[in-house]
């Protein structure tokens, strides 16, 4: 396949595979000043960290198996070795989550003396069970690419989530627990009917010792990389709440939601990268699809930071509370450290695909302990400002250094000149909207609009895009024109509709 095809591969893949996380992020964001009002922002800021204890002990006992089953089952084209990798990942999980239950039971009154009240603990756990044994489950349909049956689960996922949380926010006044009890309701029926619906696939009796040991040799390497990057990610949670206050972790926590936004993008590309990465056949295509995909990261997501940068401001005034208005400055910020963080992943997948994981948690490792260590710097002086400011530099340290680390085992000339260019680019529309441009009106809103829509044409005019780019630009708008032209209502429809078959 060659590069074009090798991209519009993966956008596919990316789109399909993100489409339920993109149904679910957009519904929070437009529910977002629905729980806003029927929630405290000190009760919002104590699920985020509940949120955050979930991934960080997810983190530590998954063992990083998740992404050896992604690297062992691309290993061999034999069938049985697929569910022979599949079904050790399967029951390893189901054995380390259990343990992380019962251990969280045990040191229940510590954890929830930390975290904010034993009912939102034990709430926690629960979703930390499922949560872990979910993901082995949605990993198999992303190994077998098998697109749509992934969406569909996770469409039931988000529906269920979406509809109880609501009722248990809204009429019944749950609060806090009634966030955590709907978002974990959908992923346990999700889970249940992938069992129901793959139990010849998955199982215990395929359960293969040698295999996990080597498994765990690739993956232990992962953890304590996987446990910085926490750090990097959601340890400033606990030192706003504590270097600040509980209730700017709450405008920090609604910052954090908007944020989000970008994350649709990212999310459906993290979901479709690991497997995609791997796939390819040859060392040479590899790498130039590799180069490719960081340059046309950059463009991409470059301009959907400076469309949410643009829409921010208005939204928050409109809609939400103005004790929440703080958080305004802060989103670019954090949606920058999100587009640096999916460049990481960029460049890592080079690491992982030479085996060669064991300089990983010493780069993750120094990229957490900048952003942890400013932390107690930035945020006693700046509050939640300083603490978007330290992910940026975080995920920049974090980004050159493993840049170098995979140099060292899988060398890729990637664009940086182009990149660079496009975040400078980035950065300054998002200042411009932060602090130059007003916030509401009618023209204002135009402004926006006409600034966010400006930004490819300003990447053309600095030469991010060199000539054969723009030739094949034009062209492909010339061609989607003449055909849409050309097509019938029917056949509009009907192209809306096309769907790949399952792999």
């Amino acid at each position: 396949m060659n590069l074009s095809g090798r991209l519009k591969e993966l956008a596919g893949q990316s789109f399909v595979y993100g489409l339920g996380g993109l149904v679910s992020r957009a519904v929070g964001i437009v529910l977002l000043p629905v729980y806003i009002h029927h929630v405290s922002r000190t009760q919002f800021g104590a699920v985020e960290l509940i949120m955050a204890s979930i991934t960080l002990a997810t983190i530590v006992f998954n063992f990083g198996l998740l992404s050896a089953m992604f690297r062992f089952s691309f290993d061999h084209a034999d069938p049985e070795y697929r569910a022979r990798t599949v079904q050790t990942t399967f029951t390893a999980i189901m054995a380390l989550a259990t343990v992380a239950v019962l251990l969280g039971l045990i040191f229940l009154d510590p954890l929830s003396r930390v975290l904010g009240g034993r009912e939102l603990t034990l709430i926690g756990l629960t979703g930390l069970w499922v949560s872990m044994n979910y993901n082995i489950m949605a990993g198999v349909y992303r190994i077998e690419q098998r697109p749509r049956a992934f969406v569909v689960y996770s469409l039931i996922n988000v529906i269920i989530t979406v509809l109880l949380t609501i009722v248990l926010v809204v009429p019944l006044g749950l609060q806090a627990s009634g966030l955590m009890i709907g978002n974990f309701s959908g992923t346990y029926v999700a889970y249940a009917a992938m069992i129901v619906a793959r139990r010849g696939t998955i199982g215990f009796r395929l359960f293969d010792r040698d295999l996990l040991r080597r498994m765990l040799h690739f993956s232990l390497p992962l953890m304590p990389a996987g446990l910085a990057l926490w750090a990097l990610n959601v340890a400033d949670r606990f030192q706003v709440k504590y270097l600040a206050s509980p209730a700017d972790l709450g405008s920090y926590s609604v910052a954090s939601k908007i944020a989000l936004s970008v994350m649709l993008l990212i999310a459906a590309f993290q979901t479709a990268w690991p497997a995609f990465a791997n796939s390819m056949p040859t060392e040479d295509e590899t790498k130039r699809v590799y180069q490719a995909v960081m340059t046309y990261w950059a463009i991409v997501m470059g301009w959907a930071v400076v469309a949410i940068s643009m829409l921010t401001p208005t939204y928050v005034h409109v809609a939400l509370k103005p004790n929440v208005w703080d958080a305004i400055p802060v989103v670019p910020m954090l949606m920058f450290g999100s587009v640096l963080y999916g460049m990481y992943m960029i460049v890592n997948a080079g690491v992982n695909r030479s085996r060669r994981t064991h300089f990983t948690p010493v780069v993750t490792g120094i990229a957490a302990a900048v952003n942890v260590g400013l932390n107690f710097y930035f945020i006693p002086r700046w509050g939640i400002a300083g603490a978007g400011a330290t992910t940026v530099i975080g995920y920049v340290v974090l980004l050159y250094l493993g840049w170098r680390n995979a140099q060292h085992s899988y060398a890729i000339n990637y664009e940086w000149r182009r990149v660079t260019v496009i975040g400078v680019v980035t950065a300054a529309f998002a200042t411009l909207s932060v602090e130059v441009v007003p916030a509401t009106g009618f023209g204002i809103s135009l402004l926006r609009a006409a600034l966010t829509l400006a930004f490819p044409a300003v990447l053309v005019a600095v030469g991010v895009f060199n000539a054969a780019e723009r030739r094949q630009m034009f062209a492909m708008a010339a061609g989607i024109r003449r055909r849409r032209a050309q097509e019938t209502p029917a056949e509009l429809l009907a192209d809306a509709a096309e769907e790949e078959p399952v792999a």
